[in-house]
C-alpha cells in the first residue's frame, strides 16, 4: 500500500505557548479506515490543520502524496487539497448560499461538469444522506445535526481520496448514526486507494465504525 500521509518528528507548538505534538511520527495508506481517539484539546483539530498546510510545525514534516507541503507553493497545495474532504465538528456551512449551493459550490469551483450534471451529483449525495428539508432554504436556522449532513455531502462531491471526519456522529442518535456510517462505508469502499480518518474524543464514539486501526493520542504523541 503507498502511504498517502506521513509525518516525520513533527512539534508543535500553539501561540499560548503550550506544546501540542513533540517528535510525532506517522503514517498513513490508502484503502485504510484509521480511527485517531484524543481527549478534548488534545491536539485533533491541529493535526488537521498540519495536514492542510493551515499550520505550520516548528519542527519535522508533513507529506501528502509524498510531497513535502511545506515545498509546495500555494496554486499546488490548493490542488492537492481538493484531494481532501474533511468534515469539521462544527459543521461549518457557508450561511448566504441555499442547502444545494454549499454541496455545489466545490463542483462549481474545481470539476469540469456541465450545471445540470452538478446540480444531480449535490442532490445524489444529500439525498443518500438522509436530507430530507427544502434544499433551496438557508441552513443558518438548521439543527446541527442537518447541518453536518450538508457539510458530509458538500466534502465528499469531489471525490476525494482522503476524507476525515471529525466527530461526525456527535448529535446523532443510534439509527441516524448507522445510517451515516453505512453510506460512509460505501463511499470509502468505492475507491480502492480511499484513506478514511475518523477523529473521536473516546473509543465508545467509534464502537460501531469497522476500522482497520486504531491510533491514540498520548502525552503529544500518536501512538
Amino acid at each position: 500500500m503507498s502511504k498517502l500521509i506521513e509525518i516525520k518528528n513533527l512539534c508543535y507548538t500553539a501561540e499560548n505557548g503550550i506544546a501540542i505534538f513533540e517528535n510525532v511520527d506517522a503514517a498513513f495508506y490508502e484503502g485504510e479506515k484509521v480511527g485517531i481517539i484524543g481527549a478534548l484539546g488534545s491536539g485533533k483539530a491541529t493535526l488537521t490543520r498540519l495536514l492542510l498546510g493551515l499550520e505550520k510545525p516548528q519542527m519535522g514534516r508533513v507529506y501528502l502524496f509524498d510531497k513535502d507541503i511545506e515545498s509546495l507553493k500555494r496554486p499546488e497545495l490548493d490542488r492537492m487539497r481538493q484531494e481532501i474532504g474533511v468534515v469539521f465538528e462544527n459543521a461549518a456551512v457557508i450561511s448566504n448560499l441555499k442547502v444545494i449551493e454549499n454541496v455545489m459550490l466545490p463542483l462549481q469551483y474545481h470539476a469540469n461538469l456541465a450545471s445540470d450534471s452538478i446540480m444531480e451529483r449535490a442532490f445524489f449525495l444529500l439525498s443518500r444522506m438522509g436530507y430530507e428539508g427544502d434544499i433551496w432554504t438557508l441552513p443558518g436556522p438548521l439543527p446541527s445535526r442537518t447541518k453536518k449532513i450538508i457539510v458530509l455531502a458538500r466534502a465528499m462531491a469531489l471525490d476525494p481520496v482522503i476524507m476525515i471526519y471529525d466527530r461526525l456522529l456527535q448529535g446523532f442518535d443510534s439509527y441516524q448514526s448507522l445510517q451515516l456510517l453505512g453510506f460512509i462505508d460505501e463511499f470509502h469502499k468505492s475507491r480502492n486507494d480511499r484513506l478514511s480518518i475518523m477523529l473521536a474524543n473516546d473509543e465508545r464514539d467509534l464502537k460501531d465504525v469497522r476500522l482497520d486501526r486504531i491510533l491514540r493520542i498520548e502525552n503529544r504523541r500518536i501512538v
